[in-house]
């Protein structure tokens, strides 16, 4: 049963479509018995609403490339710019639709990069946490843990299978995060399976700083941190380093093509940062831009606290981390996990531009080699390191029971 504590909490960030969707939630529920037989061994994948680019996608790709006998439907916003993706896939369904929640409540898995990957992420959290429903699913994730993520705890979710793909992070969820033996389960990111073809281009630098969840999410404001955007520490000390000279020197020096992707939470305040920051970096939309072909061309990444650094990890390409609010951070959103910033293998840690900047030099100079230490820590965090991943997520989905 879930805390009264974090349910009154949660309801701060209910919004009038959560609401809304309590009626297509309710016809559903009615009808879905008649719908049981048909949906019985289906397999339910999406991500966020609009999107088909993460473990969801690749998923679903390789279940209708190589096991078309094992009935899929992908759950995505047809005006979504990711809709094309897969549509000539396989059976695809408008997101949050009367039918998307017909299936989830038939469906034999529902299966997701995203927690709340499903018809409505408030109205599901709150029957499944009670134990009204037992939806079978099944969390992709969308990226390599590293920080001590509450909202995924044992006690907070309801997860048959809980994909990991490092060796640390596997031993950190298993013992942290209060699942049953054999929830955990390390197969390996599906979307992994496509880094190891790559044409990189020739001095791409991406910048990718992740969002803060307080700009977002009313239950997370608090005092010490800035909730206004536009006004915010977060969006000052981006524009520093964007707007720095030295930068700006860089790239006619090197002529180095750097591209600023902000998170999708973000993505929204676009056109406000476009406005405010002059720069000869290219400040990108996720519309204009696939995040996986992004990564995969770039030389390196320069982030704060994204856990997308480790798809760059994985194809052995250098990281930089600019941290100009740690501690507000660690208060606000992520508590520390395994993994400290400070002192780890893959990448230095930054407070100002400067700094950045400095060891961006020191890369580009170098022709954006990785150290040994790196290296021997990448087999080490790696138990695999192919193209199988999608497969190993397939068998332990088949083995596992249906509770």
């Amino acid at each position: 049963m879930i805390s009264p504590r974090y349910f009154f909490n949660r309801l701060k960030d209910v919004k009038a479509s959560d609401l809304a969707a309590v009626f297509p939630m309710l016809g559903a529920l009615i009808v879905s018995p008649l719908f049981k037989k048909k949906y019985s061994h289906t397999w339910l994948i999406c991500e966020e609403k609009a999107e088909a680019r993460d473990n969801g996608y690749w998923f679903f790709r390789k279940m209708r490339e190589e096991h078309p006998k094992q009935p899929c439907i992908y759950a995505i916003d047809k005006k979504s710019v990711d809709y094309k993706k897969v549509k000539d896939l396989g059976q695809v369904i408008q997101y949050g639709s009367f039918l998307h929640w017909v299936i989830y409540f038939t469906c034999e898995r529902n299966i997701s990069s995203q927690k709340g990957g499903k018809p409505n992420a408030v109205l599901c959290a709150f029957i499944e946490l009670n134990n009204w429903y037992n939806a079978h699913n099944i969390f992709l994730q969308h990226g390599v843990i590293i920080n001590d993520l509450r909202w995924l705890y044992a006690d907070r979710s309801r997860f048959d299978m809980f994909v990991t793909s490092a060796v640390p992070e596997t031993k950190y969820i298993e013992e942290k995060f209060g699942y049953s033996k054999g929830v955990v389960q390390l197969c390996g990111l599906p979307r992994f399976d496509n880094l190891h073809n790559r044409n990189v281009k020739r001095n791409r630098i991406v910048i990718m700083p992740t969002w803060r969840y307080w700009f977002n999410l009313k239950s997370k404001e608090q005092a010490g941190l800035d909730s206004d955007f536009l006004h915010s520490h977060y969006l000052k000390s981006w524009k520093a380093l964007l707007e720095s000279h030295k930068l700006a020197e860089l790239i006619d020096e090197y002529k180095l093509e750097v591209i600023f992707y902000p998170h999708r939470n973000l993505q929204y305040h676009l056109p406000d940062m476009k406005k405010m920051i002059s720069t000869k970096v290219t400040i990108a939309s996720w519309k204009d831009y696939d995040i996986q072909e992004l990564l995969k061309s770039s030389e390196m990444m320069i982030t704060d606290y994204s856990s997308v650094f480790f798809d760059m990890v994985y194809m052995k390409k250098p990281v930089i981390f600019y941290q100009f609010d740690l501690e507000e951070f660690r208060k606000g959103q992520y508590e520390q996990g395994y993994f400290d910033y400070n002192e780890n293998p893959f990448g230095k840690s930054c407070r100002n531009p400067d700094e950045v900047l400095s060891l961006l030099e020191g890369f580009i100079k170098s022709g954006y080699k990785c150290s040994k230490e790196y290296l021997t820590a990448h087999k080490r965090y790696f138990l695999y390191y192919d193209s199988s991943n999608s497969e190993r997520v397939y068998k332990a989905v088949k083995q596992l029971r249906r509770k």
